[in-house]
């Protein structure tokens, strides 16, 4: 109720109900966006129950901005995240939409693309944090401030900066902290991850290398578990390792001290992989029959508290906050004109998902103009998502902007939905 209560009390305090909101009037020293600046007209559809899809265009402009809004007071609605059908491919958001449920008229009224990732070999990992259903999926990253994304819980998004803490227990030993979740030993795109990241090696690029490592793997992942040598151009994802197998109870099923690869997840259960000092701990302390306790903890850095993980939460991670307590929050240096996406809430408790994007090719705004249209649309928070080619917007099953791929919709790692609530409570 804490950080519910305080986005309320702020979106009452800051904003009205309407959209978008009049930016000459709160902010006349500020220039205003492209959605409000000359030429540009707004055309409105309604394509379900509490469900609104602006679309902001100029014909002499190629770039246009989608902007669909749910409001859960209007309907039953109910914001959620998937990783489709594995956690280790990537899919088109419409494919991870119809994967949510097989009954057809309950397929998700509206998706975003969502965070961002690359890719290790033939899978995927995350760059930073990701939970599904209160497992985590993925560390975040261990940098200050880089802990930015959307925590999901019962149906309502929350915009902020969080942290997670990880680590296994085995019998009289000390906790030994996991470097990360479902991504390749050794090394890591975006950010640094794990108890050691001050020491991993940064070749350039945002990427970074860790010699030693404990990564788990979960039944999420659904691919097997890498092989070492996946990429050379690296020394240290060369190290065999070790692998232990660890059943839903935490009893550890099998250890192989010195190789690693191959194997698949048990369902609820666990695959531990190490490298240099990781391995040798689970030689020492995952032999076979050992229970071992695994501790997952998810840190609000705004509140300075710990979220319970159950089965509600999902966090889905960005980069670059754009607008804090109905404020200009960027504070990047990122310059590029691109295709963008984003989350963001407004004043009466209501969901945005943007995207602005070419109507021809691939076009779009920076994120300086991307945080002012988020201001001008009346957010109390936004998030930039990952954008580019993997910018998405679905609404009611069909693509409603231009993807800028040349081969159309991209398959990406994650995305956020605007799913079948419960029982909506209706407005006056």
């Amino acid at each position: 109720m804490h950080r519910r209560a305080v986005v309320l009390f702020t979106a009452a305090l800051l904003l009205g109900l309407g959209l978008p909101r009049a930016s000459a009037e709160s902010r006349q020293d500020e220039p205003t966006s492209l959605i409000t600046s000359p030429g540009y007209t707004r055309t409105t559809a309604s394509p379900g129950p509490g469900l609104t899809l602006f679309t902001y265009q100029n014909p002499d402009d190629d770039r246009v901005v989608h902007v669909l809004r749910a409001d859960p007071d209007a309907a039953p609605l109910t914001v959620e995240s998937t990783a489709g059908t594995s956690g280790a491919r990537a899919e088109k958001t419409t494919d991870m939409l119809k994967s949510t449920t097989g009954y057809a008229p309950r397929w998700p009224h509206a998706g975003l693309n969502g965070g961002f990732w690359y890719r290790q070999g033939d899978t995927l990992a995350f760059m930073g944090i990701s939970v599904q259903e209160g497992v985590v999926q993925s560390a975040s990253c261990s940098a200050a401030g880089r802990g930015e994304a959307a925590l999901i819980q019962h149906g309502r998004p929350y915009i902020g900066d969080f942290t997670t803490h990880l680590a296994v227990t085995a019998p009289g030993a000390a906790p030994m902290p996991l470097d990360g979740v479902n991504r390749h030993p050794g090394w890591m795109t975006g950010c640094a991850q794990g108890s050691g990241a001050t020491a991993d090696r940064s070749i350039g690029g945002g990427v970074f290398a860790d010699a030693s490592e404990i990564i788990a793997f979960t039944s999420r992942f659904k691919a097997p578990t890498p092989v070492p040598d996946a990429d050379a151009r690296f020394t240290e994802d060369d190290d065999p390792g070790a692998e232990a197998v660890v059943a839903a109870d935490g009893t550890v099923l099998s250890l192989n001290p010195n190789g690693r690869g191959g194997v698949t997840v048990p369902t609820g259960g666990r695959v531990l992989q190490g490298t240099g000092t990781g391995a040798d701990w689970l030689r020492a302390h995952a032999t076979p029959g050992t229970d071992l306790a695994f501790e997952e903890r998810l840190h609000d850095e705004r509140f300075g508290d710990d979220i319970p993980l159950d089965s509600s939460v999902d966090v889905v991670n960005g980069h670059y906050p754009l607008v804090h307590n109905a404020q200009y929050a960027y504070t990047g240096q990122n310059t590029a004109v691109d295709p963008r996406s984003a989350i963001a809430v407004d004043g009466p408790g209501r969901t945005l998902f943007v995207t602005a994007t070419g109507k021809s090719g691939r076009n779009g705004v920076t994120l300086d103009e991307f945080a002012r249209i988020l201001l001008d649309l009346g957010a109390v928070d936004g998030l930039n998502m990952d954008g580019g080619g993997s910018t998405t917007l679905v609404v009611e099953q069909a693509v409603v902007n231009r993807p800028s791929d040349s081969t159309g919709e991209r398959p990406v790692a994650d995305s956020l939905y605007i799913g079948h609530g419960g029982y909506g409570h209706y407005a006056d």
